[in-house]
């Protein structure tokens, strides 16, 4: 590993002025197929339409 490289690596957050370093971890968060996403979100939106549509507002 080249020494410029692994000296960044090492820096504390509280000497870089305020900046924040976000790592990016993937394998701890859960993947959703984003068509999967929308499919579910338009089906949740049709119910909820046909439920208001079949249910009178008391």
């Amino acid at each position: 590993m080249p020494a410029s490289k692994k000296k960044k690596e090492n820096i504390p957050l509280s000497s870089m002025a305020g900046l924040i370093r976000y790592y990016d971890e993937d394998i701890e968060k859960i993947k959703v197929n984003p068509k999967a996403v929308i499919i579910i979100s338009i089906v949740m939106i049709g119910l909820v339409i046909a439920l208001t549509k079949i249910l009178p507002t008391p």
